[in-house]
């Protein structure tokens, strides 16, 4: 039984990676994502580095063959600084994800394991503090106190974990009224065996959707920050930053410190977007035809 089992648990997941590989553009978002995470982290060790060193000699130099995406306010290759920058921006976007992703899990769960006063007391709870503008909430958050990588992730991770508590919440008290679990519950099952051996298995699914979308949604709220001064320390390079200092030398014709950034920003988006497109139609297949 166990290797019937196994079988068709391969099947079923080697069917749903012929469905991913079927949607053309989720490929594209998933190679482009791939490429731009390798140059990002293998680009600053390839080039030369000091290609990073100030050299005022060279300050917005125009993208030539020795600097093929130009410099910056200080002469710095720009292609290196945005091959960096994609370390920390990526890096923001995927552990403040993870952090988002962990407590929405653990709210939506607690929310659906106990119906009634407390269930209604959580989501009117969740309805309040959604009422509030993320994007306001962290930069109340960050304008207060010293800049700090840690305390970007903190901020962007805490103020990002509404929307999956809902879905968390949502596909629990779907699975509750399976006939799988209340099969659980009569054999005396307990609630951390049903909640680690049943409910958090069977939400994997739309969660991945929910993370790969809320990867890209990070990355784009750390650019935002960074480019008004809020985000990441300006010791350290990251797309958000590399807009925000180019921002004054666009007026003089430095065109380059903000197009290549930007250009940055909105593939990494893009391509995430893509292949949450993908794996929505991988999981839900009935989305995709309008079933």
């Amino acid at each position: 039984m166990a290797s019937i089992a196994s079988i068709s648990v391969k099947r079923a997941w080697l069917w749903r990676a012929r469905m991913f590989a079927r949607h053309r553009l989720a490929c594209v978002g998933l190679v482009g994502i791939i490429s731009i995470t390798l140059l990002s982290l293998l680009g600053p060790i390839m080039l030369d580095a000091s290609l990073q060193r100030v050299n005022l000699d060279q300050m917005f130099s125009a993208p030539s063959v020795t600097y093929p995406l130009g410099t910056d306010q200080l002469g710095r290759d720009l292609l290196w600084r945005i091959m960096a920058g994609g370390q920390t921006s990526l890096w923001v976007g995927l552990v403040a994800t993870v952090l988002a992703t962990t407590i929405g899990c653990g709210y939506g769960v607690v929310s659906a394991m106990h119906a009634g006063p407390t269930d209604r007391f959580m989501m009117q709870l969740l309805d309040a503090i959604l009422a509030v503008p993320v994007l306001l909430l962290v930069i109340v958050v960050q304008a207060v106190g010293d800049s700090s990588l840690l305390k970007v992730i903190l901020t962007i991770g805490f103020a990002s974990w509404m929307g999956t508590a809902r879905m968390v919440r949502t596909e629990c008290l779907r699975l509750l009224q399976s006939t799988f679990i209340q099969a659980a519950i009569v054999a005396g099952a307990s609630s951390w065996r049903i909640v680690f051996s049943h409910l958090l298995p069977n939400t994997l699914g739309p969660l991945t959707v929910v993370v790969t979308i809320g990867i890209g949604q990070a990355v784009l709220l750390e650019a935002t920050l960074s480019f008004l001064n809020l985000g990441v320390p300006s010791a350290l390079p990251s797309w958000g930053n590399l807009m925000g200092n180019g921002m004054s030398a666009v007026l003089g014709g430095a065109w380059w410190t903000i197009v290549f950034p930007g250009l940055m920003i909105v593939t990494t988006v893009l391509c995430i977007n893509l292949v949450g497109d993908g794996l929505r139609d991988m999981i839900s297949p009935r989305q995709r035809d309008g079933c």
